[in-house]
C-alpha cells in the first residue's frame, strides 16, 4: 500500500510540475491559458500531497489494515496517473520539442502549401502588371451584376486603355511598351481600393470594376488615373511619357455582364475619338458605333 501511495504521489508530482504548465489551447487569451495552467498544478500539487499523507499512514508503527476496494483504488490511480504521463510525453515529443521526421514532414507540407498558393496567384495574375487576369475579370463582372439584380448592390465598370501603345512599341521598342504598360497597371493599383478588381483584359486595356460606386465615385477615380498615368512613370525603368482614355457604365442588374461591357467600351471610344487623354460616362449611347 505504502508502494502505491508513493507511485501515485509522485506520478502527480511528475504531471504538476511536467505536464501541467505545458498546456496549449491556442484559442483562448493568454490570460485564461495562465489561469487554467496555474489552476491544474495546484489540483495534482494537492493530489500528491494527499496521497504523502497517505503513504505517512501506511508507514506508521500501528498501520490501520488496508480494505482490498482501496487497494484497487489506489492502483487504478497510479495506473492512470502514469498513463497520463506516458500520453502527455508523447504529445509534447510531437507538438512542443517536434522530432526530425515531424519537423521534416512539416517544413515539405508547409513547401507544398507555398508552392500551391504561387501556382493559384500565377494562373490569376498577369505576369506583366501584376493584376487580375481576364477570365477573373469575367467571374467578378458575372457575379456582381447578378449581386446588382438580386440585392441592387451598386457598382461601375471603368475600363482603361493607354493612348498611343503601338506608336511606342514601333519608335521605341516592345521592352518601353512594357515598361508603360507596368507604369499605367501601377497607376491604376494606386487609384483604386483594395475592394475594387483592377484586370488586363487585352494588350492596352484594362478593367476595374468599382464596388459601391456610381457615376460620381467613377468620374472621380477616372481622373485620378489619366493624372497618375500623365506622371513620369518609373517602374522597372523609366517609362516613356504617355496618357490614358476611360469609359464607364454602371452596373445595375438591369443588363447582363456583355451589355456593360459593351457600354463602356462606347464610352471608351468615344474618349479616344475627343483625343484621349479624358474619361466618358454612360451619357454614350448603345447606338455609338464601335471602333
Amino acid at each position: 500500500m505504502a508502494a502505491l501511495a508513493a507511485s501515485v504521489a509522485l506520478g502527480y508530482f511528475v504531471i504538476a510540475i511536467l505536464v501541467a504548465p505545458r498546456i496549449k489551447m491556442p484559442s483562448v487569451s493568454a490570460g485564461l491559458v495562465f489561469a487554467i495552467r496555474g489552476a491544474a498544478v495546484a489540483f495534482f500539487i494537492g493530489c500528491g500531497a494527499t496521497h504523502i499523507h497517505i503513504l505517512v499512514h501506511a508507514l506508521e508503527t500501528n498501520p490501520q489494515p488496508v480494505e482490498t476496494h482501496e487497494i484497487v483504488f489506489h492502483s487504478m490511480q497510479a495506473i492512470g496517473a502514469w498513463l497520463f504521463i506516458a500520453g502527455s510525453i508523447m504529445r509534447l515529443e510531437l507538438h512542443i520539442v517536434p522530432s526530425p521526421q515531424h519537423s521534416a514532414l512539416k517544413a515539405a507540407v508547409e513547401e507544398q502549401r507555398r508552392l500551391a498558393d504561387r501556382a493559384v496567384r500565377r494562373a490569376s495574375e498577369d505576369e506583366l502588371t501584376g493584376l487580375a487576369r481576364r477570365w477573373r475579370f469575367d467571374e467578378a463582372l458575372d457575379r456582381q451584376v447578378a449581386l446588382a439584380g438580386r440585392h441592387g448592390t451598386p457598382a461601375t465598370l471603368l475600363l482603361v486603355d493607354v493612348d498611343g501603345l503601338k506608336r511606342i512599341n514601333d519608335t521605341l521598342g516592345h521592352q518601353a511598351g512594357d515598361r508603360t504598360l507596368r507604369h499605367i497597371a501601377a497607376a491604376i493599383h494606386h487609384e483604386t481600393r483594395q475592394t475594387d478588381l483592377a484586370a488586363r483584359i487585352g494588350g492596352d486595356e484594362f478593367a476595374i470594376i468599382l464596388l459601391e460606386a456610381g457615376e460620381a465615385e467613377a468620374a472621380a477615380a477616372a481622373a485620378r488615373i489619366i493624372a497618375t498615368a500623365a506622371e513620369p512613370g518609373s517602374t522597372a525603368g523609366i517609362a516613356p511619357r504617355t496618357t490614358v482614355s476611360a469609359g464607364s457604365a454602371p452596373i445595375d442588374g438591369a443588363r447582363s455582364a456583355a451589355e456593360v461591357l459593351r457600354q463602356a467600351d462606347l464610352a471608351l471610344y468615344a474618349a479616344k475619338r475627343r483625343g484621349g487623354n479624358c474619361h466618358a460616362g454612360s451619357e454614350i449611347t448603345a447606338s455609338e458605333p464601335v471602333g
